[in-house]
């Protein structure tokens, strides 16, 4: 009897990729925590440096620079491979992390945010151009699994830790405290991500003019909403249109209008994550400023909502290993922006009613959590299935750049809400109000824009049905 050996299937932990393994999910552990660590201590560095009216750029100046650093890191990827980009994002991030660190004032800081984001979006890309390179099709399933949940414990820790630094030995020593994990990243991932190569092929055209575009027309725009002067109308009417066109070049066809199908996808996924992450950059803000609980406590209820993130993905993996087809995802979608309507408005309830301020704004941000992680990876999944042969890439750009893109709008004219309000002389707690009150507009539409992102499966249905007389 001749006993047949059978090779063993790859893993994501074997001898061959443990290493880029642990570099990949160390980069994203170290993205996500410094992204929930600042939404922690910014009421605080912002209160010291007097940048309230600056407090939405904060976290739109990072965005708009991470969406300009996720297309130069693709294209650098594909044209120089992911290892120098991977080494380029490292430096620049590090610097962002000194300049923040060290900041004198509200405007250095924000140069530090903005080369974190310029950092953290090339870093970011290359890590995913890596997995396309070193992985097969057996392995990245799990690689995928792996790097979402590498999001959960600097959800669950992150906020919670930066919380107790900032108050015992102050906000800075949160940037220099990532820095020795950015050092991980680079002795994990540079070496082993340098041997990588890009494949020839056909040059891809360069979406950099429309990337800048959107990103300094966005940036404009959000400027002139803050300034109340000509200069301002001004700097809307360049920004503006600046911004529109980039978007519509960037997306695809009929996103704006929320076209059935893909389109509507896009558009839902960017609306609903608009309003979740309007909503958060706030929430530290009206539970610190607003009613007065400290950092670590403040670090708990954000985490509550990282947390019912990931039972909402969890959730919705399990739903569609069973099967689930296109008019179910899309449904599922739907779902988790009503649950979205639902805990985001709680937020304003917890804004006016002092005494019971902590146990509504988790109970709501819970809810919206569990919304945003129905919705959010089914967009995703909802978004290949309707792609395009070949166009996998593109269609993932587009998810990520919606995400970016909305998410620096909502928070950008929330901040210009706020320093509005407090300029007029309204206490902060009314401009904390009307940034929610923006974000509950962008989440109603998204509801609306949700239920079109079954339509095409709906009409592909009745065309079938036709063609078959029935």
């Amino acid at each position: 009897m001749v006993r047949v050996m059978s090779t063993p299937l790859p893993r994501i932990f074997d001898a061959q990729h443990r290493t880029l393994t642990f570099g990949i999910l160390l980069g994203v552990t170290l993205v996500a925590f410094e992204a929930l660590a600042v939404v922690t201590i910014a009421p605080r560095f912002s209160a010291e440096l007097g940048g309230t009216h600056l407090y939405g750029w904060v976290f739109s100046g990072l965005l708009l620079t991470s969406l300009f650093g996720t297309v130069l890191g693709g294209q650098l990827s594909d044209s120089r491979g992911p290892g120098w980009v991977i080494l380029l994002g490292i430096i620049v991030f590090g610097l962002g992390l000194v300049v923040g660190a060290a900041a004198p004032s509200m405007p250095v800081l924000l140069i530090g945010r903005l080369l974190q984001g310029l950092g953290g979006g090339a870093l970011v890309t290359a890590l995913y151009a890596v997995v396309n390179l070193a992985y097969d099709d057996r392995l990245r399933p799990s690689l995928f699994a792996a790097m979402s949940s590498a999001w959960v414990v600097p959800g669950l820790v992150g906020p919670l830790l930066a919380g107790l630094v900032a108050e015992a030995v102050g906000w800075r020593a949160v940037f220099w405290g990532l820095l020795p994990l950015l050092v991980g990243v680079a002795g994990l991932t540079v070496p082993a991500f340098g041997r990588f190569l890009r494949p020839d092929a056909p040059k891809a055209p360069s979406r950099l003019p429309q990337a800048l575009g959107l990103s300094l027309g966005t940036g404009l725009f959000l400027a002139g909403l803050t300034l109340a002067s000509w200069w301002g109308l001004v700097l809307l009417a360049v920004g503006g249109p600046l911004a529109f066109w980039s978007l519509r070049k960037l997306t695809p066809a009929g996103t704006l209008r929320a076209r059935p199908g893909l389109p509507a996808v896009v558009a839902s996924r960017g609306l609903f994550y608009a309003a979740f992450g309007g909503v958060e950059a706030f929430l530290a803000f009206m539970l610190t400023r607003v009613h007065g609980y400290s950092e670590a406590v403040t670090g708990v209820a954000i985490a509550t909502g990282a947390l019912s993130w990931a039972l909402g993905s969890f959730v919705q993996s399990r739903l569609d290993k069973r099967g689930a087809g296109d008019l179910e995802r899309a449904r599922r979608i739907r779902l988790g922006t009503v649950l979205l309507s639902i805990g985001l408005p709680v937020q304003l309830v917890a804004l006016f009613a002092p005494s019971y301020s902590l146990p509504i704004s988790v109970v709501g941000w819970a809810t919206a959590g569990l919304g945003i992680g129905l919705a959010h990876a089914t967009a995703s999944v909802l978004a290949f299935a309707y792609a395009p042969e070949g166009q996998g890439g593109t269609v993932s750009a587009s998810l990520q750049l919606a995400d970016q893109f909305s998410s620096a709008l909502s928070t950008g004219i929330g901040g210009a809400l706020l320093a509005f309000a407090t300029r007029l002389g309204f206490s902060e707690s009314s401009g904390v109000a009307w940034a929610y009150l923006f974000c509950l507009l962008l989440i109603v539409t998204a509801v609306w824009t949700s239920g079109r992102t079954g339509a095409s499966v709906d009409v592909g249905r009745r065309a079938a049905a036709l063609a078959e007389g029935r």
